[in-house]
């Protein structure tokens, strides 16, 4: 039997092979382990940098007057929030800053870096014969936009404002705002001008003249409800009614004599945050329920109020169907009831969506959506 002999020139040729496959098989491994977690810390750094920025806007928004106050609490809110997330199970321990907030805007802008410059990089594993660590960051912004929608709107149909030219305190007509005649769509102002303003809402009579204040009854069905009007329209006083409202729909009166379903429906909304107080200083609802721990995220006594357009009112009454076109929702915090009537004042309320017709105009919304712009 023959012995296999190999050349002297050929010998560790294998050892060659072998190490250069290794090389190959330590980069796939780099690119399978190492670009996983890198994708990871990117993932969990952005989910951080999101829920610091929402948790930033969202803070603004309980705050009508916007001030370097203003600025400070909104970054603390940042950080708490976006600390509650951690890369790679390392907490993501954000400074002062890493938080922007733009109070012209409305904007907060949150970046949670891992990095060399801040001594906290994103070790790598099996690429670390190239690199030890690798730089991994996320930013985000979320601004407080315009809404046009929302739900838990209370069955209160109130006149826009007009401009009561010969001085009687009710609506004649020629004396209305028409949308498009201003700049604003509307004669409410949120922007500084009517926050804060307080208002007494009552009951009016079909029969007498469209005054301030002065609301109307509004049929909105509650899914699986008492197919009754008091009853129906005290639960949507005291509860939220899920169904979505937007400036432009047209709502329908209510027929009855709502004073007695009005105020226990009031009574028990005020029941579930009854704590909650109107500061005249700031502008802002202090007390509440929203500010405890654990928060019920916006205090139940601030609602929407559908506002309508006083010359269609009018012109559709007087054919004998009168309608109700949504023009404005007016945020209002319920403070109590005087009597017969609701005492509130005017406030920014929670929006749900931007909608799908032109934006009302800034300065005149009331409702307010928080959303991620980056």
């Amino acid at each position: 039997m023959k012995t296999l002999k190999i050349p002297h020139g050929e010998k560790g040729a294998s050892m060659v092979f072998v190490a250069l496959v290794m090389l190959v098989l330590l980069g796939a491994a780099a690119l399978a382990i190492d670009a996983g977690v890198l994708y990871t810390a990117r993932t969990q750094c952005q989910n951080a940098a999101d829920s610091g920025a929402l948790a930033c806007a969202g803070h603004m928004m309980t705050f009508n007057t916007l001030n370097a106050s203003v600025v400070s609490k909104c970054r603390t809110k940042a950080i708490e929030y976006a600390d509650y997330n951690k890369v790679l199970s390392t907490p993501v321990a954000l400074i002062s800053g890493d938080v922007t907030v733009d109070l012209a805007l409305k904007r907060c802008r949150v970046c949670v870096p891992r990095t060399q410059a801040r001594g906290n990089p994103v070790p790598t594993y099996f690429a670390r014969i190239w690199r030890n660590s690798v730089d991994v960051s996320a930013c985000a912004t979320a601004e407080i936009a315009v809404a046009q929608t929302a739900n838990c709107m209370k069955p209160w149909a109130l006149p826009d404002a007009f401009n009561d030219a010969d001085g009687d305190g009710t609506y004649d007509p020629g004396e209305y705002y028409e949308a498009g005649v201003t700049s604003y769509g509307t004669n409410y102002r949120q922007n500084g001008n009517d926050v804060g303003v307080p208002l007494i809402v009552k009951q009016a009579n079909p029969g007498d003249a469209i005054a301030p204040g002065q609301f109307f009854p509004v049929d909105l069905p509650i899914p699986n409800s008492p197919d009754t009007g008091g009853d129906r329209y005290r639960d949507n006083i005291s509860s939220c009614n899920s169904t979505a409202v937007s400036i432009g729909d047209t709502l329908w009166t209510e027929n009855g004599n709502m004073i007695g379903p009005t105020r226990q429906g009031v009574n028990d909304l005020i029941a579930l945050d009854p704590n909650a107080q109107w500061d005249t200083n700031t502008n802002s609802v202090v007390n509440s329920c929203a500010t405890a721990t654990p928060s019920c995220g916006t205090s139940p006594r601030v609602v929407p109020i559908p506002v309508y357009n006083t010359a269609t009112y009018y012109n559709t009454k007087r054919q004998g169907i009168p309608e109700f076109v949504i023009v404005n929702i007016l945020g209002f915090f319920i403070d109590r009831m005087q009597g017969n009537d609701v005492v509130g004042y005017l406030t920014e309320a929670p929006g749900l969506t931007l909608g799908t017709t032109p934006a009302l105009d800034p300065r005149a919304s009331f409702l307010t959506q928080i959303q991620l712009i980056r």
